[in-house]
């Protein structure tokens, strides 16, 4: 959103009456002109806690279609009888973009949301007292001995989810190479446009290229490269959130359960994010919903969220690559368990409406 650059009016302060700053609109992006409008002055010259001035303009709402493909394969299944049914495993492609006019210091940004924003975007920075100040002081002091200040404004999305993305390829080349393919074939849907809503999941279930009752179960991939101590509490090696996977099958829920009891380590679930009502509302935001509103099967897997959240540090040296690889391992397994089975995982509870809304 921006303001019209056609129609702003600018008055001082002193002409103005008193204003409810708690109702003032928020912007995420903004062009640099508009910014200093709003500042009264070059961002050059712009300094902390000085006041800025009073811009009226209008809000200008503009629409245009933006180009966004789902990339989808299909890996035959070697049963005869149960090649037309589909193991569907899915990740998206997309992230959310990259700063315009605006830039921030890596190691800066970072050192300040380890202090006072651990999740990322997930949560509201708190304020920062003294001793916050003195450790994000010393954290970047840390960094700064090892390299200089490094602007970004792209947000790479290296674990939301190009580890997914990346996850998922591996398994379809292990599947492709391996010397016994599954029963039944494997649906892979790399899914855009996941971040503004769904959109690519969305259509794809709306409009999909195999029959749709003919998918068994999906498993959803997003976000499978952290998961690690420092990033969430409880976090380690054996870290695992599930999210869906007995929402509309208890068969699905045991049969991950019981793959994950003959891993020579086995993953420690986490079920929390899928309780009835959580705020979060993990259910409802990734593309797995798309799925389970049609009433197929559906399965979340995730080590959960990070400090990098949605922030221009989401980059390829914070991944914990062993951990992605266990991931990844393990959803290759879950799913030749569920394509090798002679029966497709049996749905026992009720399906949503596909056109209502979510409920977590």
């Amino acid at each position: 959103q921006q303001l019209s650059q056609a129609s702003p009016v600018l008055r001082s302060a002193a002409e103005e009456p008193p204003v409810d700053s708690t109702r003032l609109p928020a912007f995420w992006y903004s062009t640099r002109a508009m910014a200093e409008a709003m500042l009264g002055a070059p961002l050059a010259q712009a300094r902390r806690g000085a006041a800025g001035r009073i811009v009226r303009g209008t809000l200008d709402w503009r629409e245009a279609p933006a180009p966004g493909r789902n990339v989808v394969a299909v890996l035959p299944g070697a049963d005869p009888t149960l090649r037309g049914q589909y193991v569907a495993i899915g990740a998206h492609n997309d992230h959310v973009g990259f700063l315009t006019g605006l830039t921030y210091d890596h190691d800066s940004l970072r050192a300040v949301n380890l202090v006072v924003r651990p999740q990322g975007a997930e949560g509201s920075p708190r304020p920062a007292g003294a001793a916050d100040r003195q450790r994000i002081g010393g954290i970047l002091d840390s960094l700064r001995r090892l390299r200089p200040a490094r602007r970004d404004s792209i947000f790479n999305g290296a674990d939301d989810d190009a580890s997914g993305s990346m996850g998922m390829l591996e398994i379809a080349e292990a599947l492709a190479q391996g010397s016994a393919r599954p029963r039944r074939s494997v649906l892979f849907v790399w899914h855009t446009g996941e971040e503004l809503g769904l959109y690519g999941a969305q259509y794809f279930t709306d409009h999909p290229t195999v029959p749709r009752d003919s998918i068994v179960a999906q498993i959803n991939v997003d976000m499978i490269g952290r998961g690690g101590a420092n990033d969430l509490p409880g976090g380690g090696p054996g870290y695992l959130q599930l999210i869906g996977s007995r929402r509309l099958s208890s068969e699905l829920g045991d049969l991950v359960e019981a793959v994950n009891r003959r891993r020579p380590r086995p993953f420690t679930f986490d079920y929390q994010y899928d309780a009835p009502g959580h705020p979060q509302q993990f259910y409802c935001r990734s593309d797995h919903y798309m799925y389970a509103r049609y009433g197929i099967p559906v399965v979340f897997m995730s080590p959960g969220g990070h400090v990098d959240y949605h922030m221009v540090t989401d980059e390829p040296q914070y991944i914990d690559y062993e951990k992605l690889r266990d991931v990844t391992q393990f959803i290759h397994d879950v799913a030749v368990d569920i394509a090798n089975r002679p029966a497709r995982p049996v749905v026992d509870k009720p399906k949503p409406d596909p056109r209502g809304q979510c409920v977590q």
